[in-house]
């Protein structure tokens, strides 16, 4: 069912200055009504954005990565509250539970140590667990929302060990595949969007690099360098609902 006129107008409106006021290369948005794209609005000419044109989904990612979980809760491999211990033995942050990690509430720092992991090249697994020390929690758990990046890269070790498929098989497996989401892959797929930063001063275009970041790849990104690409012309899972948590709640580390 394709939109209102006057709906659509509206939408391609705000994309449009979206795409301006945040001066980005270039900007699609999709709506979707019952698994079925109703309306493109794009706007930007670098590229030139159609349904089509994968880009970076960047800490999407982390829905995704959420839901390989859930699943393997819903088979019985795993509780919410089990401890990440139980599956990922021998990491100084094990106390802290599969429900905490999800839900940014484990109080583990924002990112692992060493370089920005966005924009280097990604360690492997065993490399990034040898990296964890006990100093790696900087809050107690639910003492206040704080989001994670290395809690996802825990999920997706975790994953990994539990199933014994690497992370990226396993989403290709149990969730693109399944939901015939061709156009959403870990590597770019031409058509794709080059990513570009916007220099802050003369206005010029960069191009970012395309990195591979290994076993932090669970938690895409918190911007450009995600390393799951995904165009608009593919049905996307049912709606999934989650909660803002609450510092001191416990009930609000239920995301999912």
């Amino acid at each position: 069912m394709s939109l209102l006129p006057e709906t659509a107008r509206q939408v391609d409106l705000l994309v449009a200055r979206a795409q301006a006021e945040g001066r980005g290369p270039s900007l699609a948005l999709g709506v979707v009504r019952d698994g079925r794209l109703a309306h493109l609005a794009a706007a930007g000419e670098t590229p030139r954005p159609d349904g089509d044109l994968q880009y970076r989904v960047g800490s999407i990612t982390k829905t995704m990565t959420a839901v390989l979980v859930m699943q393997q809760r819903d088979a019985g491999r795993l509780a919410l509250d089990d401890p990440l211990d139980a599956h990922l033995p021998g990491t100084p942050v094990g106390a802290v539970t599969v429900r905490q990690l999800l839900g940014h509430v484990s109080g583990l720092q924002r990112e692992p140590d060493g370089d920005w992991w966005e924009r280097a090249e990604g360690t492997d697994l065993a490399t990034l667990l040898a990296g964890l020390t006990p100093d790696k929690i900087a809050h107690p758990p639910h003492f206040v929302y704080h989001y994670s990046n290395l809690a996802y890269g825990l999920l997706g070790a975790m994953l990994e060990r539990t199933t014994g498929t690497p992370w990226a098989d396993l989403l290709t497996e149990r969730l693109l595949t399944p939901l015939g989401m061709r156009r959403t892959t870990y590597h770019p797929s031409q058509p794709y969007a080059h990513g570009y930063v916007v220099h802050p001063w003369d206005e010029t275009l960069r191009e970012e690099p395309r990195t591979d970041t290994g076993a932090m790849a669970p938690a895409g990104s918190s911007g450009r360098l995600s390393r799951i690409w995904a165009a608009g012309r593919r049905s996307w899972p049912t709606r999934t609902r989650r909660c803002s948590p609450r510092p001191r709640s416990p009930r609000c580390a239920r995301p999912w």
